[in-house]
């Protein structure tokens, strides 16, 4: 359990004009936040056991979307337009969405399992509109059952607890497919989403490919590598794949660990130096990654080879 002093609801209450409410925490049920993440850039994320018992005419900063993760279904009281509260029950795997902006009131004095997630409106429109030519304007809604947001929530919370391995490349690419799952299911009309228009330009694949080595060992954001070669983040990662044949976040990947396999040939080669020079947080992630690459563990790699140099006379 995280020792934390506010909670992704109380993080995304707007302050100013028009945000005047404000949100009522339970006595008699313990803050259990398991997961949280606030500075991955245009997403915040947070997995736990509710604890809020109301919110009274709140709008929120960043678009907001809350996923039932218990075994039993949970009863939300809404307010509606005229001031009347209705029912809202929501199963498990199912969600609701929330725009940035949008001042909502909800009675919800259930303590359940929940993951929730906050997306910076900015980012939000500029990877929906990259995609589908338009802005795509949201509604509140609630009893979102898909499969795809449920898979992206439970990979955003298993990358946090493992420290964030796959760095913000893979972040975005789960932020970006959240983003089009809101759009496409609290849209007020489906975004169209155009055909696919190409690889990266020889230019744009160079320049990609020289600042991709030249910061193997950094963490390379998806919207950083679209900036230098003058793409949206969406229109860059969709090129990348169709010139590469892998998303960014999965290149990446591979090149640090092809760049882990040489160095490990170096006579001197330390487990933790590799890690860190080839861009892992640690070496308990460099060595997952290793093995679900090649089947081994860097460590017997290591070993094997040591053995198999000469002895100094």
């Amino acid at each position: 359990m995280l020792n934390v002093k506010q909670q992704l609801v109380e993080m995304n209450l707007a302050h100013g004009a028009g945000a005047f409410g404000r949100v009522h925490i339970r006595d008699d049920v313990p803050r259990i936040v398991t997961t949280q993440q606030f500075d991955w850039p245009s997403l915040r994320l947070e997995a736990g056991t509710n604890n809020v018992a109301a919110v009274d005419e709140v709008a929120g900063l960043h678009h907001y979307v809350s996923l039932n993760v218990d075994d039993r279904p949970i009863t939300l009281e809404v307010k509606g337009e005229l001031g009347d509260f209705r029912r809202v029950v929501l199963r498990r795997g199912a969600a609701w969405v929330c725009p940035a902006d949008d001042v909502v009131s909800v009675r919800l004095n259930s303590n359940f399992r929940y993951v929730r997630m906050s997306i910076d409106p900015v980012y939000f429109d500029r990877v929906v509109t990259a995609d589908s030519g338009s802005p795509v304007e949201l509604r509140r809604s609630y009893g979102i059952v898909e499969p795809q947001i449920a898979h992206i929530a439970g990979a955003l919370v298993a990358e946090s607890d493992a420290g964030n391995p796959g760095g913000l490349a893979f972040v975005e690419a789960l932020a970006t497919g959240l983003s089009h799952q809101i759009a496409l299911h609290a849209g007020v009309r489906q975004p169209i989403m155009p055909r696919l228009r190409g690889g990266l330009s020889t230019v744009a694949k160079r320049r990609a490919i020289e600042l991709i080595e030249a910061k193997l060992d950094s963490n390379l954001s998806v919207e950083f590598l679209a900036s230098e070669v003058e793409l949206s983040p969406a229109h860059f990662a969709r090129a990348f794949r169709e010139t590469f044949g892998l998303p960014p976040h999965r290149y990446l990947l591979h090149l640090r660990l092809e760049r882990a396999r040489r160095m490990l040939d170096a006579e001197n080669a330390v487990l933790s130096d590799v890690a860190q020079r080839s861009g892992f947080a640690d070496q308990a992630h460099f060595t997952r990654f290793f093995k679900r690459e090649y089947g081994v563990t860097p460590g017997i790699v290591l070993r094997s080879r040591r053995r198999t140099l000469p002895v100094p006379k």
